[in-house]
């Protein structure tokens, strides 16, 4: 007697821990259904999505204005970018700039016109790094105030390559950094220095 009594004991204890394994009971839940571990799985899998990156263009550009003594300067540069993923995007754009200036000793007025292609790569959103071709042809003409003589006035007109690489803060769809003109040429360049700061529009 006490052999069965101890060996339906041990049977019901394996048919405890088995259903006990098979099942989750969660407690104080009444709307709880019971559910195997091949059931849970199942129905807690999440199902995968394939996002699939769509290339775009988006338009935006430079715009600057700056007066200083006696001078003053105004630059245009509308762009085109193709976002070819989220990392890496491309483009071109248009480049206007006029500049004139007078004091004591003379004067000048002259106007940079031309294009530039670029590339960029974003290692996360909010950083990127660019490599830009510039060339502007650049017509203009001055007078220098020479005492006691007659002025001297003179008209000039040169072509000038620039390649800038530059980095730049993305904040949404405004970026800001600074870029370095490694053919930087101080006699032809429209710019004062190799360095200057760059800000641009994303639309």
């Amino acid at each position: 007697m006490c052999r069965v009594y101890c060996f339906t004991l041990i049977i019901l204890f394996i048919s405890i821990s088995a259903f006990s394994q098979e099942k989750e009971v969660i407690e104080n839940n009444p709307d709880y259904q019971f559910q195997s571990d091949k059931q849970q799985q199942t129905t807690s899998s999440p199902q995968k999505q394939v996002y699939t990156y769509k290339p775009s263009w988006s338009f935006g550009g430079n715009i600057g204005l700056s007066f200083w003594n006696g001078g003053t300067d105004i630059l245009l540069a509308p762009k085109a970018y193709y976002n070819v993923s989220p990392k890496f995007l491309t483009g071109f754009g248009l480049t206007y700039i006029y500049s004139s200036y007078k004091d004591s000793f003379g004067k000048y007025n002259q106007n940079s016109f031309g294009g530039s292609v670029m590339g960029a790569f974003r290692p996360i959103p909010y950083f990127q790094l660019s490599a830009e071709y510039e060339g502007l042809q650049t017509n203009g003409n001055g007078t220098f105030y020479v005492l006691g003589a007659n002025n001297v006035e003179s008209d000039y007109s040169y072509w000038n390559n620039a390649i800038y690489l530059g980095a730049s803060f993305v904040s949404r769809n405004v970026s800001f950094g600074i870029r370095y003109d490694v053919l930087y040429d101080a006699n032809r360049s429209v710019y004062s220095s190799a360095w200057s700061p760059v800000i641009g529009f994303y639309f």
